[in-house]
């Protein structure tokens, strides 16, 4: 069993947490949003009083936070992380980051003398809770083989992608394709809709066809139906993964039209309000509501 600080207790972590503590884990946690910890801190995790304070209890720290701007402020502030990391400690970002925000944070922490994996997660809330999450890791193959058994306790499989990076790379692909068809499907089934066709039709014949997906199949009967886009995925946390896909691709050298088209979505339904509801309501972005 490994003595665990966690940061950062939203929609994904304060699940995955529970799941470290279920299966055994001394864990401390620490949030900016202090009554947070209080349900963990109830479930059997220890309260840290700081960032610092959370690496001196800890062997490895795990953060899952909401973006790469969030991540390096954690690393660097002052009082942050950085200057408790020492040799013998492992820091592991589950955040999804631009590979190029990956390894300038795994830079910084391997100065100190402690070792770094990026490790972003594929799934939302129920994979978290349920934990059923796959996780990619980049980075040394020996550290990721090392720490397996720990992050099997937040997912059900584990996959080494390469060097430091890559994982985050990877992460980016999948959500970048994930937002792509809600887009399209959205665009698609409104169109339908509008000429009379029933939602429910539409629904089942793209179930029956050859454009039959997990993306459509999880979200297209709130995006069609229901419509109450209750935050699993939130749509500003897409929103900030297809511009780091666009700026990503842009640095490869990669046009990237069709992810621009649909960040333009996700950026019209983040600024109609809708960026704390779940990324299914991209669909507001043609709608007048």
């Amino acid at each position: 069993m490994a003595k665990v600080g966690f940061i950062g207790l939203g929609i994904m972590g304060e699940p995955m947490c529970r799941n470290l503590l279920a299966g055994g884990h001394d864990v401390a946690v620490y949030n900016r949003t202090r009554a947070k910890m209080a349900p963990l801190v109830a479930a059997g995790a220890k309260a840290a009083t700081s960032l610092s304070d959370l690496v001196r209890r800890s062997d490895v720290v795990i953060t899952m936070l909401a973006d790469p701007a969030s991540v390096m402020e954690v690393v660097t502030v002052a009082g942050g992380l950085l200057p408790a990391m020492s040799p013998g400690r492992t820091y592991v970002d589950m955040t999804t980051v631009s590979p190029e925000a990956s390894r300038e944070i795994a830079r910084l922490i391997r100065e100190t003398g402690a070792e770094y994996l990026e490790a972003p997660v594929l799934g939302s809330r129920k994979a978290a809770t349920d934990g059923t999450l796959t996780i990619l890791t980049g980075g040394a193959v020996d550290l990721s083989r090392r720490l397996e058994p720990l992050l099997l306790a937040m997912g059900n499989k584990v996959i080494h992608m390469g060097d430091t990076g890559m994982a985050a790379h990877m992460k980016l692909i999948v959500n970048q394709i994930f937002g792509t068809i809600l887009c399209v499907f959205a665009e698609a089934a409104l169109t339908g809709m509008e000429a009379g066709l029933p939602a429910g039709k539409i629904l089942e014949v793209i179930r029956h066809s050859v454009v039959a997906c997990p993306a459509i199949s999880n979200k297209g009967e709130d995006m069609l139906k229901e419509r109450t886009f209750t935050p699993n995925f939130p749509l500003k946390h897409a929103h900030k993964d297809m511009r780091l896909a666009v700026e990503t691709g842009k640095s490869a050298g990669v046009p990237v039209p069709v992810t621009e088209a649909a960040l333009s979505l996700f950026t019209a339904a983040r600024d109609k309000g809708f960026g704390n509801r779940d990324i299914s309501a991209v669909l507001r972005a043609l709608t007048g509501e």
